[in-house]
C-alpha cells in the first residue's frame, strides 16, 4: 500500500491483478492509428456547424494579418460563430453549473444545499473531427495550451471564481459523450474538498519543514530515475508513487509556480511539446486508452487587491488513464487499486515497450 498525502488515500499497488481470468469484455476504447482530417455533418463542433452550438465567448482564428490586433478588431476579419477558426470557446449547452449572483447555503434539518452556482466552458480544439489529442501537431499543441492560458487568465479576471478546473475526457471510459476532440472548463464559487485536503497538507508540511513537498517530490523523482519519464528545462514527467490509476503521469514545472495563469511563455511553449510527447508515449504503451487530463492548480482568495493564490501550492498536469473500473473495495473503503506499478509504467514509457 502507497499512500499520497495531497490526496490522503492509498493504492494498492498489485501486478498480479492483470493476470485475472475475465468473463466480461473490456469497455470501448479509442483505437489508436490514424486520425485523418474530416468533416462530420452532424457533429455540433465541426467547422460549418457552429450554428449548432452556443455564440462563442472566445476564438483562435485561422487567418489574421500580421501585424497585431485588436480583438475589437476580431470582426472585420470573421463573422462572429462562423468558419475560419481553430479553436473555440463555447458555453457548455448542458451545464452542470449556472452562473448564479451568489451561492447561498440552504439547510433541511441535517442536509445542507445550495444552487449550482459556477461557469462552464467547452474548448473545441481542432475544427477538424479528430478523436485522438496525441496526433495533433506541434503548432496546434502550442496554440491550443496558449489558448487554455488565455482563457483561464481571463475566467481570474472575474474575480468571482474560487477555483477554476480545467479537464479533458478521451473515449467513453473517461466520461466523453461526443468524440471530435474538446476539453472543458469549469469555473465554481468555492474550494473543493480535494483541493482543500491538499492546500491543508501542504501549508502544514511548508510549516514543518520550511519547503514545498512537490519540489521535494521533484528532487527525490530526478535523483532515484525509477518513476521518471522525461525531465526537461522547464517540467519534470513521473509515474507518481502512490498512482492511483494503472498509467497514472503528472507533468510538473521545475519552478515553484502556485497557479497555472502564472505560467510564462516559455514554461507554456515546452508544455505543449512535452505533452504531445508524453500522451504519443502512452498511447503506444497503453494502445490508446482512454485518458482523462486534469489541470490541478492553485484556488483563488479574494483580497483587497484582488484574487491571490496560495503560494504553497504547485500547479501540475495529470494524466488519468481508464483502463480499470472502480469497483466495490474503492467505493466502500476510498482506496485505490492500481495493476501497473509506476515504476512498470514509467520503464514502459521511456523504452516504448507496449504494455497492453
Amino acid at each position: 500500500m502507497r499512500y499520497s498525502p495531497v490526496y490522503d488515500t492509498w493504492t494498492a499497488i498489485c501486478e498480479k491483478r492483470a493476470a485475472r481470468p475475465k468473463d466480461y469484455e473490456e469497455g470501448p476504447r479509442t483505437a489508436p492509428g490514424r486520425d485523418p482530417h474530416i468533416h462530420q455533418p452532424g457533429c455540433p463542433f465541426c467547422e460549418g456547424n457552429e450554428y449548432e452550438t452556443p455564440g462563442e465567448v472566445d476564438v483562435l482564428l485561422s487567418a489574421l494579418p500580421s501585424r497585431p490586433i485588436d480583438e475589437s478588431e476580431l470582426d472585420r476579419y470573421r463573422r462572429p460563430n462562423s468558419s475560419g477558426w481553430m479553436i473555440r470557446a463555447i458555453p457548455n449547452r448542458f451545464p452542470f453549473l449556472e452562473e448564479a449572483p451568489e451561492r447561498l447555503l440552504q439547510h433541511f434539518g441535517p442536509h445542507t444545499a445550495a444552487p449550482n452556482t459556477g461557469k462552464q466552458e467547452v474548448l473545441v480544439e481542432v475544427p477538424f473531427h479528430k478523436k485522438r489529442l496525441a496526433v495533433l501537431n506541434e503548432e496546434e499543441f502550442q496554440y491550443l495550451v496558449h489558448f487554455c492560458h488565455r482563457r483561464l487568465r481571463q475566467l481570474q479576471k472575474e474575480k468571482k471564481w474560487r477555483y477554476v478546473q480545467f479537464f479533458k475526457n478521451q473515449g467513453p471510459a473517461a466520461g466523453a459523450s461526443l468524440e471530435h476532440l474538446h476539453s472543458q472548463i469549469a469555473a465554481l464559487r468555492f474550494i473543493p474538498p480535494s483541493v482543500k485536503t491538499e492546500q491543508t497538507f501542504l501549508s502544514d508540511h511548508r510549516q514543518q519543514n520550511g519547503t514545498c513537498w512537490h519540489c521535494e517530490v521533484l528532487k527525490y523523482e530526478l535523483a532515484e530515475k525509477w518513476r521518471l519519464v522525461e525531465e526537461t528545462a522547464y517540467f519534470t514527467v513521473f509515474c507518481p508513487f502512490a498512482s492511483r490509476f494503472a498509467g497514472e503521469i503528472h507533468i510538473v514545472p521545475k519552478r515553484h509556480v502556485p497557479c497555472f495563469v502564472r505560467s510564462v511563455r516559455e514554461e507554456l511553449d515546452e508544455l505543449a511539446n512535452v505533452l504531445r510527447r508524453t500522451l504519443q508515449k502512452l498511447e503506444k504503451t497503453l494502445s490508446g486508452c482512454d485518458f482523462n487530463l486534469v489541470l490541478r492548480t492553485s484556488p483563488w482568495t479574494p483580497t483587497v487587491s484582488g484574487m491571490a493564490a496560495d503560494e504553497n501550492f504547485h500547479w501540475r498536469l495529470e494524466i488519468c488513464p481508464r483502463i480499470t473500473r472502480q469497483a466495490g473495495f474503492e467505493l466502500g473503503t476510498g482506496c485505490f487499486v492500481n495493476p501497473i506499478a509506476p515504476e512498470t509504467m514509467a520503464a514502459a514509457l521511456f523504452s516504448g515497450k507496449r504494455l497492453l
